[in-house]
């Protein structure tokens, strides 16, 4: 499908590394404090969540690339499928474990596990949309939104909703501007201070 000039496709198994990079530079602020001294770390880890979500948690990429097939510039997840939460916490609990060692591991499910969801079979959740620094502001962000509510209508799905911080203005201008609208909010003392993420914002659109 074409949006906005740009070509989205459906993600294979070879970007899975790629989205897992595109989402560590797109929310760097947000991993930082979470693996702290060892960021060499979480792309590997990010990879491995990516995998996860595609095989358990009913998650489908779109990406859009770039000259070549394994340049990335943006990528979109949505959650259209049911999903094995159990299976998936297992899953990411175990790629931290082994790259972070316990004690880290733990902190970074801790701060991870925000913000909280509860899927619903009537709706689609969109997630990790990313687009790589030097490419932004050209349309790609509503390209992969367009794609993804297009996903979301042709599986059946009567809403779509995502979560956005409080403070991130662009964001929210963005789905504004596409008819989203915040249905609930989460507050998190422990995210405000380690993360600078005090609400969490949960915005929703009917199909």
């Amino acid at each position: 499908m074409v949006e906005n000039l740009f070509v989205v496709r459906a993600a294979e198994s070879r970007d899975d590394a790629a989205i897992a990079g595109l989402v560590v530079e797109g929310f760097l602020d947000k991993f930082r404090p979470v693996f702290g001294s060892r960021m060499d770390r979480t792309v590997k880890i990010m990879e491995k969540w990516v995998r996860l979500e595609h095989s358990l948690g009913g998650v489908s990429s779109l990406v859009i690339e770039g000259s070549g097939p394994e340049e990335i510039l943006a990528s979109v997840g949505i959650r259209i499928g049911s999903s094995d939460d159990d299976a998936l916490a297992r899953g990411l609990w175990r790629a931290l474990r082994r790259h972070l060692g316990f004690v880290r591991a733990g902190w970074a499910a801790t701060l991870l596990s925000y913000p909280r969801y509860v899927a619903n079979s009537s709706e689609a959740y969109v997630e990790r949309l990313v687009v790589s620094g030097e490419h932004r502001n050209r349309g790609m962000a509503r390209a992969l939104l367009d794609a993804a509510e297009a996903l979301a209508r042709e599986s059946g799905k009567r809403t779509v909703g995502l979560h956005v911080s409080g403070g991130n203005a662009a964001a929210l201008k963005l789905y504004e501007s596409y008819s989203y609208e915040e249905s609930s909010r989460q507050h998190s003392l422990l995210t405000g201070y380690f993360l600078g993420i005090r609400d969490w914002l949960y915005l929703q659109k009917e199909l």
